[in-house]
């Protein structure tokens, strides 16, 4: 599978993390989404539903949307595949390799692991990841919040795998089948 595909896999799995959005393709056709039943799903389409139907069901506690600091969190859960709050080695590479490449420039976990213990532990995390642009690249209007908006348009794009602009319905498909795997 080519990096960009694997990449934006991990970052839906990290947003479904934050937004339970397994449910997202799960529960609805691709029918709920093409309002204007075109055979196409348009970001206005995409981005109302979502909003509408999507966003609010994380329950964010700040009214103007997702705190730099429950990104942090929740992305941290989602590369912790086997919930014991700590990122092992191949948890860490998993991450690194498809998601913090652009970010961090080591990608050995003793780079980021202060205490030595052979894990990273998620205030080394916090620290390796705060001063980089992981929570800015959706945080488009640098408000320190990942609005509903930014959230939605975010994504749409990772939806959008040939980048047309339009979700159609293969690609509605792909996704709707890898959350079922998950």
């Amino acid at each position: 599978m080519e990096y960009a595909k694997i990449m934006k896999y991990i970052l839906l799995i990290i947003i479904g993390v934050l937004i339970n959005s397994t449910a997202l393709a799960q529960n609805t056709s691709f029918e709920d989404w093409d309002q204007d039943d075109d055979g196409l799903i348009e970001r206005h389409e995409f981005v109302d539903k979502f909003v509408d139907e999507y966003f609010q069901a994380w329950n964010p506690e700040n009214e103007h949307g997702i705190l730099e600091e429950g990104f942090f969190q929740e992305s941290f859960a989602g590369l912790d595949t086997d919930g014991d709050r700590l990122l092992s080695d191949e948890e860490w590479l998993i991450g690194y390799n498809y998601f913090f490449r652009d970010y961090l420039v080591y990608d050995d976990i003793v780079s980021v692991d202060s205490d030595g213990d052979g894990q990273v532990e998620y205030v080394e995390y916090f620290d390796s990841l705060y001063e980089t642009s992981y929570f800015t690249d959706i945080d488009l209007d640098s408000d320190n919040y990942i609005s509903e908006f930014e959230l939605a348009n975010y994504v749409f794009d990772n939806w959008d795998t040939n980048d047309s602009g339009l979700i159609n319905r293969s690609e509605f498909n792909q996704f709707d089948e890898y959350y079922l795997d998950i």
